[in-house]
């Protein structure tokens, strides 16, 4: 039986992960849900320290201080500079609170079957240690993007050790002249949305059609399935592990395991 990678208690059904384990939807809805309250706290607070510098600073200008000769104005910023001790302050603890969530989620996101949440800080996160250039071309450029050395479809993962940069047209290159323009608009990768279908067809009883090509087959041949799970296949020659599904193979008419990385157009039937 499989734990949540959060909770720790048992799942059967919710979000795969690359390196075989899983975790609840509603895990991952909790922590995401955390993330957004505290943001929206740090940018509440952020707001009211920005109201309350501005009002020093117009006390403290020379304008104010013309004027205060002859109205008598409130020029004191005691008051005003504690208000602002104590929102900096709270400000730090909720950094330092989100900061310990993201710590705690991090590893999980490693071996997401999507772009993680925290992609764009993955992304400068490899800028800052590789510098603002293509790894390929050695061009500098604004549009730079995160590639995955070892797919996540072959048992590779989101950690930093697996990312680096490339410039768009370089991106493309890697595969095959993908259009890469809108790489961030979207949170899914093919691969996740095979195995969103999969998890699909088992949960509601129904069969999965797609060609599929051993590493000895020529051509891809079309397989009929009734997915049973998905389960994570350790390699043979190395240290790596495959995402595969196991079900009842109509063509075979027997149980079979098969490789998520060798499909194509799978379809839920």
């Amino acid at each position: 039986m499989l734990t949540c990678e959060i909770c720790r208690e048992i799942v059967s059904d919710g979000i795969h992960l690359s390196d075989g384990g899983m975790i609840h939807d509603s895990c991952f809805d909790s922590i995401q849900a955390k993330e957004e309250k505290i943001r929206n706290e740090i940018i509440t607070r952020q707001g009211k320290l920005d109201i309350f510098r501005g009002e020093i600073e117009r006390r403290e200008g020379i304008g104010f201080k013309i004027v205060s000769i002859f109205s008598k104005p409130e020029v004191d910023t005691t008051d005003i500079k504690k208000a602002i001790r104590i929102i900096e302050s709270n400000i730090a603890q909720l950094s330092s609170t989100l900061g310990s969530l993201q710590d705690r989620i991090a590893p999980i996101y490693d071996y997401f079957l999507t772009y993680p949440p925290d992609w764009r800080k993955r992304r400068n996160e490899v800028i800052e240690r590789d510098g603002k250039q293509c790894s390929n071309c050695r061009s500098w450029s604004r549009q730079l993007h995160l590639h995955h050395i070892k797919p996540l479809s072959k048992g590779g993962s989101n950690k930093l050790t697996n990312l680096k940069l490339l410039c768009e047209d370089c991106h493309s290159t890697e595969h095959g002249g993908r259009n890469f323009s809108d790489e961030f608009s979207s949170s899914e990768t093919a691969f996740s949305k095979r195995v969103a279908n999969i998890r699909y067809a088992i949960k509601n009883g129904n069969r999965i059609k797609f060609d599929y090509k051993k590493p000895s087959d020529k051509s891809h041949k079309q397989r009929t399935v009734q997915p049973a799970e998905l389960v994570n296949v350790e390699h043979h020659r190395d240290s790596g592990s495959t995402l595969c599904v196991r079900g009842y193979c109509e063509l075979r008419k027997e149980e079979r395991v098969f490789a998520l990385k060798r499909m194509r157009g799978l379809k839920v039937i």
